[in-house]
């Protein structure tokens, strides 16, 4: 009788133990995932946090155009991405106010890069919209104005780095404003 007693307090046993390891275990999948996921620097709007980000670029970089990605200006996007987003912005030269139209930048890739040698052209340029035309920024406030990039990497692209320049030109002064450039890096889908 002490034998079947002692089985059973220990098939307990091992069955708590199997539930509280596999919660252990979801619970670090879910943390492995929100740290994968805050590392990339994808946005989907424009909100004053964002604003606050790009007056604070501005301000530290002392530049006309800047980008939100951080020091190394390389945006890690995963292949089968169905919409990434990198925010920019930009500022009239003279310090006067800007508006939709003041402001217009447009986006080119490098022609000799990475992506391009190991795709090819057209599908690299398939992955923008309104690429080598001239378009407005999303929103302006003062002198400032800033736009979302999105662009969309299809499944089965090979891993490689592109280059896009940002141009940026102030209509009403008939001037460039300057350029800037980014690197997307197309890395492997992970489990997440």
């Amino acid at each position: 009788m002490k034998d079947k007693k002692a089985a059973m307090e220990m098939s307990v046993g091992t069955i708590v133990t199997i539930v509280l390891l596999m919660s252990v275990l979801v619970l670090g999948l879910v943390l492995i995932q929100k740290i994968f996921n805050s590392g990339t620097e994808s946005v989907d709007s424009i909100n004053n946090q964002v604003r606050s980000k790009l007056n604070n670029l501005f301000s530290e970089e002392d530049s006309s155009i800047v980008i939100l990605l951080g020091s190394s200006k390389v945006a890690e996007v995963k292949a089968d991405s169905s919409s990434f987003g990198v925010v920019f912005g930009a500022r009239t030269i003279d310090g006067t106010s800007s508006s939709r139209e003041r402001l217009q930048y447009r986006i080119s890739l490098q022609n000799d890069s990475d992506c391009i040698n190991k795709n090819s052209k057209s599908f690299v340029e398939s992955w923008f919209n309104g690429l080598n035309n001239w378009q407005n920024f999303d929103g302006y406030d003062g002198d400032k104005s800033e736009s979302i990039l999105r662009f969309s990497i299809p499944k089965g692209t090979a891993l490689c780095d592109q280059k896009v320049y940002i141009d940026v030109k102030d209509n009403k002064l008939n001037k460039d404003v300057g350029g800037a450039y980014f690197t997307i890096k197309v890395v492997r889908k992970g489990l997440f």
